[in-house]
């Protein structure tokens, strides 16, 4: 039982700090962006019928590409971005992830 207890607690303490990994948005355009930079998407949350929310593998440098992606200055090819958009309603409407 006690070694039931230890492995329990391990786990919640992994998954914490999984959790302080992530970077959760519903923004629909800024996940497609996050997915031509090439971040990694960890799963879509469901649970609100009339929201998606897309959670991504935080790094240090997401926060400067979303800034420059709201301020009009990332450049992004178009082709990959038409293929992220197409990639990413594929896994909304499906049990993928």
């Amino acid at each position: 039982m006690t070694a039931g207890l230890r492995q329990s607690s391990k786990r919640k303490i992994k998954m914490e700090k999984k959790m302080e990994n992530q970077f959760t948005t519903s923004d629909f355009y800024s996940a497609v962006f996050l997915l031509t930079e090439n971040h990694q998407l960890i799963h879509i949350d469901k649970t609100d019928p009339r929201r998606f929310r897309f959670v991504f593998a935080d790094s240090k440098d997401r926060a400067k590409l979303l800034e420059g992606f709201f301020n009009g200055q990332a450049k992004v090819e178009p082709r990959k971005f038409v293929a992220a958009i197409k990639e990413l309603k594929s896994l909304m409407y499906s049990d993928a992830l």
